[in-house]
């Protein structure tokens, strides 16, 4: 039971290897589940034994290449760890995962191509993975907030802030090939730092309590 539940995981992980292929070359539009099938050596009937669809597929591709299910992981594991900790460890995740990988910099572009070209492609993608990543910092950022360690700041909003700070790093780096003239864990100090300074609360706003 155990090599059969392997196998439906190695072949399942097969499929999503080709999958990311066939999508960076052609498009989420373009590309067929044929091809698809082909390039993972498989027939096409055996792909909607796993993806029911080709927008399952799609969003599963997603869901492994980008770093949303880290995040999410990550945040839910330390929700009681100090903002400090956690902002540093999402935001030296992501750069790791997407900046220095180049092989992550064809997932990059093959997503946000394919969110820019298609409006349905843009909804899933926006609701089933970046929402995902999104939703888990807020509610780390929530569980802080209730705590008094940080600010009465908006949760989803607070932590679109801070994403859209990675990220616009991310983009600036990587794809307009702008990177910064300092070692990537000094940008991200400085980047966890400036983003504290407006969302922590100070020692004498936590009556006294030392840093976080």
């Amino acid at each position: 039971m155990r090599a059969r539940g392997r196998k439906a995981a190695d072949r399942r992980h097969q499929i999503l290897e080709a999958a990311f292929r066939v999508f960076s070359r052609k498009g989420f539009t373009a590309a067929t589940n044929r091809e698809i099938a082909e390039a993972a050596g498989i027939t096409p009937g055996l792909i909607y034994w796993y993806f029911p669809t080709k927008e399952a597929l799609f969003l599963e591709t997603v869901y492994a290449k980008s770093p949303v299910l880290a995040v999410v992981r990550l945040t839910d594991e330390l929700l009681e760890a100090p903002p400090r900790t956690v902002f540093h460890q999402v935001a030296s995740m992501i750069f790791a995962h997407i900046y220095e990988q180049p092989r992550m910099i064809a997932t990059l572009r093959f997503l946000l191509a394919e969110a820019l070209r298609a409006p349905a492609v843009r909804r899933l993608f926006r609701e089933h993975a970046l929402r995902r990543g999104l939703d888990a910092l807020a509610r780390y950022i929530a569980h802080q907030v209730d705590r008094g360690t940080l600010r009465p700041v908006d949760p989803q909003m607070a932590g679109r802030l801070f994403l859209g700070m990675v990220m616009s790093q991310v983009l600036l780096g990587r794809l307009l090939e702008f990177p910064p003239a300092v070692p990537t864990k000094v940008l991200v100090d400085e980047l966890v730092e400036t983003y504290l300074r407006g969302v922590l609360r100070t020692p004498d706003e936590r009556g006294g309590r030392g840093r976080s």
